[in-house]
């Protein structure tokens, strides 16, 4: 207590004056910052205040000084285990769910491609090949806009893709089962609490509730159209909202994690 007492009439004026609203905001709002202040402040309180005023060099001093670099560098050791046995290890099973989720997705994604292409040749498309450099750039956005946008008739352009939906075929079932598959893939992620961003948080969950929809309405004409339209949103980076994204939105949170 006499340590204390003196060293704090050589702290300045001002921060006496103020010093629990200080600490009390970095409480709330970085508890680990003031922890780490603090124990910063009495290791090097510590080792400075002998130097700086040699009256803390008298004996008397000596064994509340010893106590509390003891409890600073006791303290700042533990903050600096912690985050290392905690911090990184959060971190890292912070990536292994973003790469796990961005694996998971860009598998779905490219079955539900080959699904579209499948799909679009029975509806009537003669001109495109159901094989991998097809898929890849239907995989991009100036490709699958360049291969589907345009067409005016029931086998051209998108409306071939979208007229096979009406019914329960071997594509409209690979589509929604992939679909299925991101679905729970983003429910895991939003289950694992470890999302920061509110508005990645909400995109996950709308996502995840929308393709649940799909999955509810079933195929036919109208009941296809939400499907029809996430389609045209994953690979056309197009909604009836935004208009012209130039993005899979989907991908895009996928990458902010």
């Amino acid at each position: 207590m006499i340590v204390g007492r003196s060293m704090w009439k050589h702290i300045p004026k001002a921060f006496q004056r103020n010093w629990k609203a200080v600490v009390r905001v970095i409480a709330n709002k970085a508890p680990e910052w003031a922890l780490l202040g603090t124990f910063l402040t009495l290791t090097i309180g510590a080792l400075i205040f002998p130097l700086w005023q040699h009256e803390f060099a008298a004996p008397q001093y000596e064994h509340g000084l010893s106590a509390a670099l003891s409890i600073g560098t006791g303290g700042l050791t533990s903050l600096v285990f912690y985050y290392v046995m905690t911090e990184r290890v959060e971190r890292r099973r912070r990536r292994l769910l973003r790469d796990g989720l961005k694996s998971t997705y860009s598998e779905a994604k490219r079955n539900i491609a080959f699904a579209v292409v499948h799909a679009s040749q029975k509806g009537g498309r003669k001109d495109l090949q159901a094989d991998s450099a097809t898929v890849d750039l239907a995989l991009t956005i100036e490709g699958f806009r360049a291969m589907f946008e345009d067409g005016s008739q029931a086998d051209e352009g998108f409306y071939a893709f979208q007229n096979e939906m009406s019914y329960r075929t071997p594509e409209y079932e690979e589509i929604v089962f992939n679909l299925k598959i991101i679905s729970r893939a983003l429910e895991r992620i939003v289950d694992s609490h470890r999302l920061d961003d509110v508005q990645t948080y909400n995109f996950f969950v709308r996502s995840s509730a929308f393709i649940a929809r799909i999955e509810r309405y079933g195929a036919g004409y109208d009941e296809s159209k939400p499907l029809c339209s996430l389609i045209w949103e994953m690979f056309a980076g197009w909604n009836f909202i935004d208009g012209k994204l130039g993005y899979d939105p989907i991908e895009r949170a996928i990458s902010r994690l």
